[in-house]
């Protein structure tokens, strides 16, 4: 059964109560397009002052930053809106891609039926006194409205997109963004030997790990200068077949923001053994990466792919409250340290523990904003404390929510739950500073 058969059933259904049809059904994108300005003006002038707590935060907030599970930790969901709203958040959908993408980004798998019923829309800042920027996301969705943003970042910031299709299956058949893959398998096969042998590699790094590395920043793989002129012609052809999802001029800035930091013979190309499937030399994980750029495909199980470029990879994206300076870069063990520490000084627990396979993420040295709290503890967990027996010794326990659930964390007794983690990093670096 295809969408428009199962919409004009459920149709059917809604019409047996009074105003099923704006409960259940996601309306239609419009047959003309407003601009995305004017449909920012026209959702802002629509909401009313309780609506605009819960959608709207200043253009500075830390969730502007943030990219790695949308802004379930603040915006409103299309299924709350009027009807009205709805379609004005239905055409903001549409008005923020190409016409290539309005065949891609509503079709997602999850997405494809209930629209953005199953969306949730953030504005920062005010549209009517720019800048501003509207985030719309979902399942496998992080899309950015509003142009490139004040620190010159291309799309005003990280960008994500993906398609449940093919999952766990070699090749990703059916998946929306499958030619990708097949451009970069050409891409590999265009390689000689040696190249190949340099470009792949075993473990790929957490998918959120997408920062800039900047001008001093060491790369893996193979760098794409090194290449011949026809497997450069080949980076060139998945590149712009990745950004042709996006506006025009959108895509024009980040293409500038490309040429700056050296262009396409800046980027070092990288594949990764973990996402073939079969063995077959087909890799479903690659990753493209220069100082102030960021193209990784994950197809394994299914595509979840992020999109990163700036003006200045020395001076990424960072926004929120200040929290200090970074004397080095941390990450790994490090941010479980970080993460232990602030979860014992928040609540006094003898023991923290903190999963070092949840460490999503790398904290640069330089300047500190809270936006770059939330992207580091990005899966937005929150803090559980309770009593745990273990050798006749009772001891308090402080963890996250994800780690409560195994074995031994199981046994945690008088458990409750507290802060979100990053809340209280938050709060531990403004009390207690960086680590030296």
């Amino acid at each position: 059964m295809n969408r428009r058969r199962a919409l004009k059933i459920l149709g059917v259904l809604a019409g047996a109560s009074v105003g099923g049809r704006y409960l259940l059904l996601p309306p239609s994108r419009s047959r003309v397009l407003d601009s995305a300005h004017s449909l920012a003006l026209q959702l802002f002038a629509s909401f009313d002052a309780d609506t605009r707590k819960i959608a709207c935060v200043e253009y500075d907030h830390p969730l502007r930053q943030y990219h790695n599970r949308g802004v379930w930790g603040g915006g409103i969901n299309g299924f709350r809106l009027a009807w009205e709203q709805r379609r004005i958040f239905t055409d903001l959908l549409y008005a923020g891609l190409s016409k290539a993408g309005r065949e891609r980004v509503p079709n997602e798998y999850f997405v494809n039926w209930p629209g953005i019923h199953v969306m949730n829309l953030l504005l920062c800042g005010d549209p009517r006194t720019p800048p501003y920027q509207l985030i719309i996301t979902g399942p496998h969705l992080n899309l950015r409205l509003g142009g490139q943003s004040r620190e010159g970042v291309a799309f005003g910031g990280p960008l994500v997109y993906g398609d449940q299709r093919g999952n766990e299956r070699q090749g990703l058949p059916g998946n929306l963004y499958r030619y990708q893959f097949l451009i970069a398998h050409r891409l590999f096969q265009s390689l000689n030997a040696e190249q190949q042998r340099a470009a792949v590699l075993e473990l790929s790094p957490i998918q959120t790990q997408i920062e800039h590395r900047g001008s001093a920043g060491s790369f893996s793989g193979v760098p794409i200068a090194a290449l011949s002129a026809e497997s450069r012609t080949i980076a060139r052809t998945l590149i712009d077949g990745i950004l042709e999802t996006y506006p025009e001029d959108d895509v024009e800035y980040a293409q500038k923001c490309l040429q700056h930091n050296g262009g396409l013979e800046s980027l070092w190309l990288s594949y990764y053994r973990e996402g073939e499937v079969d063995r077959s030399g087909e890799f479903q994980i690659f990753r493209l990466e220069g100082p102030a750029a960021v193209f990784y495909f994950r197809g394994y199980p299914h595509v979840h792919a992020f999109i990163n470029l700036a003006m200045n990879g020395d001076a990424p994206l960072s926004v929120g409250e200040e929290l200090g300076v970074n004397p080095r870069a941390l990450e790994g063990a490090a941010v479980q340290r970080l993460f232990e520490n602030a979860m014992r000084d928040h609540t006094g627990a003898d023991i923290a523990h903190y999963d070092p396979q949840a460490v999503v993420g790398r904290l640069r040295a330089g300047s500190i904003r809270s936006g770059d709290i939330y992207n580091l503890e990005s899966w937005q967990d929150s803090i559980v404390v309770g009593e745990l027996e273990e050798s006749g010794r009772t001891r308090t326990v402080a963890t996250t929510k994800g780690l409560a659930k195994n074995a031994r964390f199981a046994k945690l007794k008088e458990r409750r739950e507290d802060v979100l983690l990053r809340d209280a990093t938050i709060a531990h670096l403004k009390k207690r500073g960086f680590p030296a």
